[in-house]
């Protein structure tokens, strides 16, 4: 199962998305990201599983996704 870090605006974003993404059935966190990889406000979701749906349902429900990298 590929590993995916799905970057926020901000950290309510991030909660905002675990949250949805969690309730679909989705295996999620939140990390804080530091160093280079550092997008918006350093906060992220990670996500272990299908990215396609998990970004459909994040984008339909409001959550600005800024870039989704493959970990």
């Amino acid at each position: 199962m590929k590993r995916y870090i799905i970057f926020t605006g901000t950290v309510t974003y991030a909660i905002k998305g675990r949250d949805l993404l969690r309730k679909k059935g989705f295996k999620v966190s939140i990390e804080r990201i530091t160093g280079a990889e550092t997008l918006g406000c350093g906060y992220a979701i990670i996500l272990n599983g299908d990215i396609k749906e998990a970004e459909s349902v994040l984008r339909n429900n409001g959550v600005k996704i800024l870039e989704i990298k493959e970990k």
